[in-house]
């Protein structure tokens, strides 16, 4: 019985920083089913790291082999809880993006940021409990194990066991090693992909032209996220929520009538960022009008408050990885993610404020994505009684409600851009717009965006354009707020703003130019919006 009682010894070791681990998340986090799954996986995690000792008859390479996975379960067990404190999310392969494409300054700013008093103490508390497992191994005799070739069997026969359980389950999914590798995987998978991307950063265009000018050039385009017109103050929504783009109306252009192509963020964005569009779906991958601004002599910022990888992510970053720098604030799937996009305004402030006179920026916001209510701090929390909506309940009012905070944080943000850029005093302007809408109970008893459940709100999207005096002195806009325009031919109109020509950019297609045309819009590829809605 002298190895039963040696087993039970190792257990209780593996046990101290499993017991720490959820203690922790149970005073810091709130504690789902999702965090008993974890514990119930580390505790079968630890069993098959203690397994190997049963074949291990040498006295030193037990020793060393304990030392070095009790150390490494600790360090999985500290990191995957530390982790999941600070950003509620477990691991991923956006966690591998934002690291491997983080340098020393922004690491040392991300430790400035979020380590705080729980997590120093949960830290010491860990390296403690590492010292008192290292004292008591002392007093363990690994050697005393029973290794007969029954007990070998059995132990064989429980690792199988755990694995496939494991496996099947689904509580693999929570084991930091597994996760890591998984995610290395993944990573050098989607870097694969997007190496065209981040090696050919001007594309292939033919006969680019800019005029030449010496003047200091900032230009910032500001990519919202689910946001419908019909809920904007600015467009004459009953609630005032846009009150600080209304202060300063008269100073920008806002577009009446612009659509999205698509419902969702992917189809949206591909085509909006590139000379993609519903008549050349395929174009997607000739070109972005990223790599465009760069091949014209701009630099590039990419600053994004959405996760770089993931079913619905990757292929926007693959196009935005053509920007000469990138920076992405989070790895947690949108609807889980607290990290508010009042963070991009830090990072914003970083470029515009550098020496480089020529800069255009790519703003890329969590905007209005649902979860509502984690998309605005409680300073923001406006809006509390019955709005008006033909689909009556408690529940749906209080989504409503959310979502018109969720706005009015949004004008803030888009405003608060705006005024850094006025302040610097510039040639510049300031472009934004969503990806898609939203339906938030106005045709349709739900909240949200579908393209096979969908309505006309989920296409509408707000267009509104800034532009500096500098900017308005050398370029007089021909404004009609009612043209019918569809966002997928946005790479024309950016082009013209920026004032870029080449052979593969048509004027006609951009809604600031005199000599745009209107054409058919075509939603989800098939169905005419100005008919069918």
């Amino acid at each position: 019985m002298k190895h039963v009682s040696e087993i039970k010894k190792l257990g209780y070791l593996f046990l101290i920083p499993m017991g720490l681990s959820f203690s922790f998340e149970c005073i810091f986090n709130e504690v789902t089913i999702s965090v008993v799954y974890n514990l119930l996986e580390n505790l079968l995690f630890g069993i098959l790291l203690i397994a190997p000792l049963y074949f291990l008859s040498n006295h030193i390479i037990s020793k060393i082999y304990f030392i070095v996975s009790y150390l490494f379960f600790m360090v999985c067990i500290y990191f995957e809880t530390s982790y999941y404190y600070l950003f509620k999310t477990y691991f991923s392969s956006s966690s591998i993006f934002v690291i491997f494409d983080s340098n020393m300054e922004e690491t040392k700013e991300f430790l400035d940021f979020y380590v705080d008093i729980p997590i120093i103490v949960f830290t010491i508390l860990i390296i403690s409990a590492l010292f008192v497992a290292l004292i008591k191994k002392r007093n363990l005799e690994a050697t005393k194990l029973l290794r007969t070739k029954k007990n070998k069997l059995k132990v064989s026969a429980l690792v199988i066991a755990i694995l496939l359980f494991l496996k099947f389950s689904t509580l693999i999914i929570f084991n930091a090693p597994y996760l890591m590798v998984k995610s290395g995987i993944e990573y050098n998978k989607e870097s694969k992909k997007f190496g065209n991307y981040k090696e050919n950063k001007n594309g292939n265009f033919k006969n680019i032209y800019r005029p030449l000018n010496d003047d200091e050039e900032l230009y910032v385009i500001i990519i919202g996220e689910s946001t419908s017109r019909s809920h904007l103050g600015l467009y004459d929504y009953y609630r005032e929520t846009t009150p600080e783009l209304k202060k300063i109306n008269k100073d920008l252009l806002v577009y009446k009538d612009v659509i999205s192509p698509h419902a969702y963020s992917v189809g949206a964005l591909t085509k909006i960022l590139t000379i993609g569009n519903y008549e050349n779906p395929e174009s997607v991958s000739k070109g972005s009008i990223i790599q465009l601004v760069n091949r014209a002599g701009f630099e590039t910022y990419w600053l994004s408050n959405q996760r770089p990888i993931g079913p619905y992510e990757s292929m926007i970053t693959k196009i935005s990885l053509s920007a000469k720098n990138h920076r992405f604030l989070t790895t947690t799937i949108a609807g889980k993610s607290k990290v508010l996009d009042g963070e991009l305004l830090k990072e914003f402030k970083k470029v515009a404020s550098n020496n480089i006179k020529k800069k255009v920026v790519f703003v890329h916001l969590m905007g209005t994505h649902h979860h509502y209510e984690n998309r605005y701090p409680e300073a923001f929390n406006k809006f509390k009684d019955e709005p008006i909506t033909k689909f009556k309940s408690e529940e749906n009012f209080v989504k409503i409600n959310h979502y018109h905070n969720a706005i009015l944080y949004n004008d803030f943000i888009v405003s608060e851009l705006i005024r850094q850029v006025d302040d610097l005093n510039t040639k510049s302007f300031v472009l934004y717009f969503s990806d898609h809408g939203e339906e938030v109970f106005d045709d349709l008893n739900m909240a949200g965006h579908n393209e096979d459940i969908y309505s006309k709100k989920m296409f509408d999207i707000p267009f509104v354009l800034w532009q500096s005096q500098k900017y308005k002195q050398e370029n007089e806009l021909p404004f009609v707020e009612d043209r019918k325009y569809m966002i997928d031919d946005l790479f024309h109109g950016m082009a013209d703003l920026l004032n870029i020509s080449a052979n593969e950019v048509d004027f006609t297609r951009s809604i600031f130019n005199k000599d745009f045309k209107e054409r058919k819009r075509v939603v989800k590829d098939t169905i005419d919006y100005d008919t069918f809605f």
